[in-house]
């Protein structure tokens, strides 16, 4: 048996048929729930091939052909009926993409199993739910087969277009725009197309002629006259006999479709061809329906014969409409609030641009999925929905907003006071750490940037310039105080270090004119002693010598004196030797003993005057050099006072030199202390203006705020006062008469979610408090 056949990921036909409406005995109609679950599956256009004919005649064979199957719809060699009520195919045919096809089988006519009533019940829903309709007949048409249609003639009485108050016939002309294309398939038809005149008809010619009035025939005319009304776009397809064996045609659907006969064969696919080649979406009153409208309609349709009530095309058109419309909107809701959930309130918060354009984009996707029936814009009751479906989309968004506006007030807030604490109030409870608003200035940038590329969504401007701009100006204020206390404190310094560095100064320049003076006055009493002690060196050298040219003088005479001594003590010595000499020679050795003995003493004491002169002599030398000594000791002492003199003259030099060295570093210390105080002075200025600045930012920011609170008042007041006008003309519309209903009601709801809309809009405003909440609709 066919089993499931899937079509597509959300998508499960069945592979086999499915009836799709029950008759049970009592004549009761019913939907039968695997059908309608298959039908409301199919979206886009939908044709609808039903076919009827007498029992036994092999609709279910054209059908399966339609499918191109051998064994689709029961086919049964008995004379019972294999199909009970109508059947469809559970595997739609698809023509295009948004375009199917389903085929309806029925159960055949004129069974004794089944009263007329019956067989009037399933003709007129084959033909109310058909787009293209099918009648299988035998043979050739003649006055049975007329007299077969008869059901034709009754659909006037048993379907309306609209519903009355009294039972009255429909004119078949009325009916005729609802009705489907006509098929009449003559089986077994064995004449050949021609007139009386020999010449060769096509099979629609074939179908005229037999729908021809023939005189004499009132009442066959009468119903001719009705087919002809009822089914203006009509055609015929003849087809022979399959097979020439009796038994084989009781079991035809065991043969392969390639041994029936090849004529057979060829109007059989012509047959297929035509029905393909002819369908048209199903409609009415141009709305072209879908799977889940056509069963609503079926509901419909069952629903009223349930009731034994005339089936009213209109009626049932209206409320399967208004039911398409019903899930038409749960649809397009659903898939709003899905688009919604997973592409903005999944991913909140997000920019309002952002939220809006993904609103337009699921907006759209809902519409398309309303506006797919393609239903008849200027109907009151697809308005109605519409308008409803826009009221309900607006609802959904403004809860979107709120819900991102909450999401982005605690987001915002919650990285603000990251950012602040991290990056600017970490730094101002460390004394020190901020020497400069350029600084802190710089970290505010940083953190203004880090804000903005962490943060979105509508409160991100609102942070940024209420709770961020207050922390900035506080900020600003408590480095200004750091700034203006830590320059007081510096200042004070400085003052006191140039108090201490001008008393070290003065006592450095006092300590140094005492010094310079007592140096001065030990150079002046040095130099006084020192021209004392050269003076007395200068005359005591001047007295030795005078000493030494004396002594030098005396010397000189002695020593003449001693050299002429010596001379003569010389000579007498040698006239002594020579007398010796002499006195040897004579002889007279004992004689002159004597004499020699005086010699000798005279010698001795010779000797004795030598020495001491001599000695004499010695001493003077002796003198000479001590006065020699002394002269080169005056000298040492000249040259000792000049070395004396040059280093004094050095030290003068050096102290004058070390002097001017501490007033220079003196004065370049006041000069430098003197030029900060200038620079403190001059940042002190600066600081006093960048605060200014400030200050006069903070002011216009707060003047923008107040602006905006100013504008954010008149859009208020001036939606109040539209709302009063809307209030005061809606209440005068409802005075006037022939107003009101249902568009002044829709007109009441709008009121009522604006005002719901701008009294919550401050609640969210400020809100921002708690934990997380839910951001998924259910």
């Amino acid at each position: 048996m066919p089993g499931a056949v899937g079509t597509g990921p959300d998508k499960q036909y069945y592979g086999g048929p499915l009836q799709l409406i029950r008759i049970d005995d009592n004549g009761k109609c019913h939907v039968q729930e695997n059908a309608a679950a298959i039908l409301n599956q199919m979206q886009g256009r939908l044709a609808v091939v039903g076919i009827a004919g007498l029992y036994r005649t092999g609709k279910s064979f054209l059908l399966n052909r339609l499918l191109g199957l051998q064994e689709g719809f029961e086919i049964g060699p008995s004379v019972n009926p294999c199909t009970k009520g109508l059947w469809i195919w559970g595997q739609p045919v698809q023509l295009s993409n948004d375009f199917h096809c389903i085929l309806i089988d029925t159960e055949g006519l004129g069974s004794t199993q089944r009263t007329a009533s019956c067989d009037m019940q399933i003709f007129s829903l084959c033909i109310l739910l058909s787009s293209y309709f099918i009648y299988n007949s035998m043979g050739a048409i003649d006055e049975q087969a007329i007299d077969d249609l008869h059901l034709v003639a009754n659909l006037a009485k048993h379907v309306h277009v609209k519903a009355k108050s009294g039972v009255s016939e429909e004119k078949a002309s009325e009916l005729s725009s609802y009705f489907p294309g006509f098929l009449w398939v003559l089986r077994d038809f064995h004449l050949q197309l021609k007139d009386e005149r020999g010449k060769t008809l096509t099979e629609t010619e074939y179908l005229e002629n037999a729908l021809r009035a023939q005189p004499g025939q009132d009442d066959k005319n009468k119903l001719r006259d009705v087919i002809k009304d009822l089914f203006r776009d009509r055609d015929c397809q003849t087809i022979v006999r399959p097979v020439e064996e009796e038994a084989d045609l009781r079991h035809i659907q065991r043969l392969p479709y390639e041994s029936l006969r090849p004529k057979f064969r060829t109007q059989v696919e012509a047959f297929v061809k035509k029905v393909y080649t002819s369908l048209k979406p199903k409609k009415i009153d141009g709305q072209v329906l879908s799977g889940s409208m056509f069963a609503a309609l079926c509901q419909e349709y069952c629903k009223a014969i349930n009731n034994s009530a005339v089936p009213t095309i209109q009626s049932a058109w209206t409320s399967c409409m208004q039911h398409q419309l019903r899930l038409c909107l749960k649809d397009a809701v659903q898939t709003y609030r899905s688009q919604m959930n997973e592409k903005a309130m999944q991913h909140l918060p997000m920019d309002e641009e952002k939220l809006h354009e993904t609103h337009k984009a699921a907006k759209q996707e809902a519409r398309n999925v309303f506006l797919a029936p393609k239903f008849d814009s200027s109907d009151p009751k697809f308005r109605e929905y519409n308008l409803e479906l826009t009221k309900k989309i607006k609802q959904l968004y403004d809860h979107c907003k709120d819900e991102n506006k909450a999401n982005s007030q605690r987001q915002c807030e919650r990285i603000a006071k990251e950012l602040y604490s991290r990056d600017i109030e970490n730094k101002l409870n460390v004394k020190g750490s901020y020497r400069s608003f350029e600084q802190l200035m710089g970290d505010w940038d940083a953190v203004r940037k880090t804000y903005l590329l962490k943060t979105m969504g509508p409160a991100q401007v609102e942070i940024l310039t209420t709770w961020m701009f207050s922390r900035m100006t506080e900020s600003v204020q408590r480095l200004w105080d750091e700034l203006k206390s830590s320059l007081e404190e510096r200042s004070t310094t400085l003052q006191k270090r140039l108090a201490e560095t001008d008393a070290k100064s003065s006592a450095a320049h006092n300590s140094l004119e005492q010094e310079r003076s007592k140096k001065s006055e030990n150079m002046e009493e040095a130099k006084r002693q020192w021209l004392s002690e050269r003076t007395e060196l200068e005359r005591q050298l001047e007295d030795a010598k005078r000493g030494g040219e004396e002594v030098s003088m005396r010397a000189s005479r002695e020593k003449a004196q001693l050299l002429d001594s010596e001379r003569t003590l010389r000579e007498q010595l040698k006239i002594l030797q020579e007398r010796l000499q002499s006195s040897k020679h004579t002889g007279q050795r004992s004689a002159h003993m004597e004499s020699a003995a005086n010699v000798s003493s005279e010698l001795h004491s010779l000797k004795d005057q030598m020495m001491a002169v001599m000695s004499e002599v010695r001493g003077v030398d002796n003198e000479k050099k001590q006065l020699e000594l002394k002269a080169e000791h005056e000298k040492q002492l000249i040259g000792l006072e000049r070395k004396f003199q040059r280093q004094l003259m050095e030290a003068r030099r050096k102290n004058e030199g070390l002097i001017e060295n501490l007033r220079q570093t003196y004065e370049d210390e006041v000069e430098g202390l003197r030029q900060q105080r200038t620079e403190i002075l001059s940042k002190s200025q600066d600081l006093e203006r960048e605060i200014e600045q400030l200050r006069g930012q903070g002011e216009i920011m707060k003047q923008r705020v107040v602006a905006s609170d100013n504008e954010h008042a008149l859009q208020k007041r001036y939606i109040d006062s539209a709302q009063r006008q809307t209030e005061l003309v809606v209440a005068f519309l409802e005075r006037v008469p022939g107003r009101g209903g249902p568009e002044l009601s829709g007109v009441h709801e709008e009121l009522n979610a604006l005002s719901v809309g701008r009294s919550s809009a401050p609640q969210s405003r400020h809100g921002g408090g708690g934990g997380p909440s839910q951001s998924t609709w259910y």
